[in-house]
């Protein structure tokens, strides 16, 4: 054989050889980050868990989630606990807030994140006319399931949930109010068969264009390496869900949404990029859309920074809705 053909075989070798030494070392970590970030745990802990601040040692966090459990606890006597079960055989658990009204706010919050977190979000929506409905998303809170699904299998969850406001409690209109995962999965619900018809717009809080790109963006923010370790917790997702979350989310979901819709915006974002939430407004077909930003505030913490400002830009939306 040529002596060509040798160095060709022994390149390859070597190259297949350091594959095989990258995913030996890496793979361990992708699975510690899936099975810490993205599976409940067995234990209760910060996030996954009611009544639990998921970010204690961060000050807007917890006051978020002070203000929010005040609410809640001078609003306990309309508190109803709720439940469905989901498509593949899951209970899921919410809180419904019964304020006498005859359509509903239902807040989807983030990844690990169970309904006590959407208490600061619901907080003026009584004075908005609606009553309010906060879930534990699958895996969270008090509903089973093992782990987060980035929205590929929660979508359909929410349409249920859409459902149950409307059928089993008598709402006549639905609202969402999606934060961060939570903007994903409610787009997703809207734009895909089997969403009621009574949703009456979408408010999303930090929405990004896809959760690859927010997964690349929080493992750059933590000085993680992308490659390969971020592309094997996207693998482990497709296994779960039969979904590449690197092409389908928000940025092709939004393209096919024609009804109201506010995007709320952080100027700061880390995580969802301002200018790719340009872009996706840009691409969205609707007539009645609008996009707010916000010059302070990290992600998801719009409007611990500018209470007034977020209520009011949420409260012109719904006016704009009748």
């Amino acid at each position: 054989m040529p002596v060509y053909f040798w160095i060709i075989i022994a390149v390859v070798f070597f190259l297949l050889s350091g594959v095989v030494v990258m995913l030996i070392k890496t793979l361990p970590i992708a699975q510690m980050v899936f099975r810490t970030q993205f599976t409940k745990p067995k234990e209760p802990t910060y996030g996954w868990t009611r009544g639990v601040c998921s970010f204690p040692d961060n000050e807007e966090n917890m006051e978020m989630h002070r203000q929010g459990m005040a609410w809640a606890e001078e609003n306990k006597a309309v508190i109803k606990e709720v439940s469905i079960t989901s498509y593949d055989g899951l209970k899921l658990c919410g809180q419904y807030f019964d304020f006498g009204f005859d359509k509903a706010a239902l807040f989807l919050a983030g990844r690990a994140e169970p309904c006590t977190y959407s208490y600061y979000f619901a907080m003026p929506y009584k004075e908005y006319g609606y009553n309010v409905l906060v879930i534990d998303n699958r895996s969270c809170g008090l509903s089973e399931g093992e782990c987060s699904n980035a929205a590929m299998k929660e979508y359909r969850d929410v349409q249920d949930w859409i459902g149950f406001l409307n059928h089993d409690l008598g709402n006549k209109k639905v609202l969402i109010h999606g934060i961060c995962i939570g903007s994903a999965t409610g787009l997703r619900a809207l734009t895909h068969v089997g969403c009621p018809d009574c949703v009456e717009g979408i408010v999303v809080d930090g929405i990004y264009e896809t959760f690859y790109e927010t997964l690349r963006t929080h493992f750059i923010d933590l000085g993680k390496p992308v490659f390969p370790v971020c592309y094997e917790v996207i693998f482990k997702i497709w296994k779960l869900t039969g979904k590449n979350v690197m092409i389908h989310g928000p940025k092709r979901d939004i393209k096919k949404y024609t009804g109201p819709i506010l995007m709320i915006h952080g100027r700061q974002d880390v995580f969802s990029l301002p200018a790719k939430a340009q872009k996706m407004y840009e691409s969205c077909p609707s007539t009645h859309k609008r996009l707010e930003w916000f010059e302070e505030g990290m992600h998801s913490h719009l409007k611990i920074r500018a209470p007034k400002k977020y209520d009011e830009v949420v409260g012109e939306f719904i006016k704009s809705l009748n």
